[in-house]
């Protein structure tokens, strides 16, 4: 088939084309005449100036990083979680950094605790009392007792050497407030020889010779813990300032002298210049001299702490002698009396052993 032969069918393509590329360039030309007049540009951002030509990134290598969202998420996580030596390291520098907080606050506390330590150590047999032997005083015993556990308990969280008191200190504290508290810790600190004889006795006399009944049973106590010479003369030479009531509870205390352990005490209290003491202790030693005579016992003794009370008729031979030479040597005619008085008592008995 020639060319000729379809001269329709080609007029009709021509015709077709033509019109669809008049429609064409008929919708074309109001878009181009928008973009013309717009200022929207749809071409990458280039620098305008010369400076800013220094910033172009163009012919720059740029670093990229492709994460593939379907890949291996466990990989991708152990890649970013801190190994187990990073772990460790954080856990020792945490654990550091709490020793030093402690720390910290273990010096403050330190810095607020009182200077009134209470310390406890083993006594000499002289200073040892139980609550049997205090049963008939003041009450002291248990007191001691509770005092003696607290400081048994602090003992061991506390630098017993750095806070000691002074006789002074102890003397305004208990002087200026008279409580059970104070006089135990104040018997304690004697017990760890933080204060001497002199010192204790001096403020416990003052508790002694106190207008307060209360204060003077709290010096009472305070003396009746102990069984020596200087305890018994402290509270003897307060004796007639008294109440009945403390008189009394004063009594049994010094009656507790009437036993074979505590009568070397007692003869020492009878070398003393005090009237008054020398009068109380010769009255003690007859007391103890007549309950021995009948068997029975002035005071109970501890039997708890193991030394069972004795006052046996032979261990008041040597007030015979003692009572002779104040009857027949003293200055004071009052104590060659009551030496007197007192060897009368006894003398007769004691020459029968």
């Amino acid at each position: 088939m020639k060319l000729k032969d379809n001269k329709l069918e080609i007029a009709i393509l021509v015709v077709a084309a033509i019109l669809i590329g008049g429609v064409g360039n008929l919708f074309k030309a109001p878009v181009q005449k928008a973009l013309q007049n717009s200022d929207i540009s749809f071409e990458m951002i280039r620098p305008k100036s010369v400076l800013a030509a220094l910033f172009d990134l163009g012919g720059r290598e740029v670093s990229r990083n492709y994460v593939n969202p379907f890949g291996n998420k466990k990989a991708e996580d152990k890649a970013t979680t801190p190994n187990a030596e990073d772990k460790t390291k954080q856990a020792a520098a945490a654990a550091a950094k709490t020793a030093a907080k402690k720390a910290e606050d273990k010096k403050a506390d330190a810095e607020k605790k009182s200077e009134t330590e209470v310390r406890v150590v083993d006594a000499g047999p002289g200073f040892k009392a139980g609550s049997d032997d205090l049963s008939t005083g003041a009450g002291a015993g248990g007191a001691v007792a509770q005092a003696g556990a607290g400081a048994a308990t602090d003992k061991a969280n506390k630098e017993t050497d750095k806070n000691a008191m002074t006789a002074n200190q102890w003397r305004s504290l208990v002087l200026g407030q008279p409580t059970k508290e104070n006089v135990n810790k104040m018997v304690v600190a004697f017990m760890e020889q933080e204060l001497t004889d002199a010192e204790f006795y001096g403020i416990v006399k003052e508790l002694l010779q106190n207008s307060n009944a209360e204060t003077q049973a709290l010096g009472l106590s305070a003396a009746s813990t102990f069984y020596t010479a200087t305890a018994f003369n402290t509270v003897a030479s307060s004796y007639k300032g008294f109440s009945a009531d403390m008189q009394t509870k004063a009594m049994a205390y010094l009656l507790g002298y009437a036993n074979a352990g505590r009568l070397g005490a007692l003869a020492s209290s009878l070398k003393s210049s005090d009237v008054e003491v020398v009068n109380l202790a010769a009255q003690v030693v007859v007391k103890g001299y007549n309950s021995a005579k009948e068997g029975t016992a002035t005071s109970q003794g501890n039997r708890f702490r193991g030394d069972a009370f004795t006052n046996a008729l032979g261990n008041y031979t040597q007030f015979v002698t003692l009572f002779t030479e104040l009857s027949q040597n003293s200055q004071s005619s009052e104590i060659a009396s009551i030496a007197n008085s007192a060897l009368s008592q006894i003398q007769s008995g004691v020459a029968s052993l």
